[in-house]
């Protein structure tokens, strides 16, 4: 008599119903996750711009120019977008005579830490 009948038991609805619950707090459990990534991927990105900025400038400057004078310098516009911080060194002769070595890199707070991108390059004179 109970054989012949179709569909589900409360029971077997209950177990789907446990089942799918604890597969959907595995995922909820990933978003905070996924948010710290991407926010931490947009400060990446907004300071890597901000180095790959100075460094055209720098690259596209005139060899009189004080900012390419040998040593640490500091942008005077720092902080910058209210939480980045853009620094930059000159070495003449580096690699070879007549070149210099271009470092910039830039600042900026991640939790209870500050992370840091850099970029070189080199140009003559």
């Amino acid at each position: 008599m109970f054989g012949n009948e179709k569909g589900l038991t409360l029971v077997e609805l209950l177990v789907v119903c446990v089942i799918i619950a604890i597969a959907f707090m595995g995922l909820a459990g990933l978003f905070p996750v996924g948010t710290r990534n991407i926010s931490e991927s947009k400060l990446r990105t907004i300071a890597t711009d901000l180095a790959q900025e100075k460094m055209e400038v720098l690259l596209n400057a005139q060899s009189s120019d004080s900012d390419l004078s040998e040593g640490t310098h500091a942008d005077p516009g720092n902080p910058i977008k209210s939480s980045f911080n853009r620094y930059w060194s000159v070495v003449d002769g580096s690699p070879v005579t007549g070149m210099k070595r271009i470092e910039v890199w830039v600042t900026y707070p991640h939790g209870t830490t500050t992370r840091e991108v850099r970029l070189v390059s080199h140009r003559r004179g």
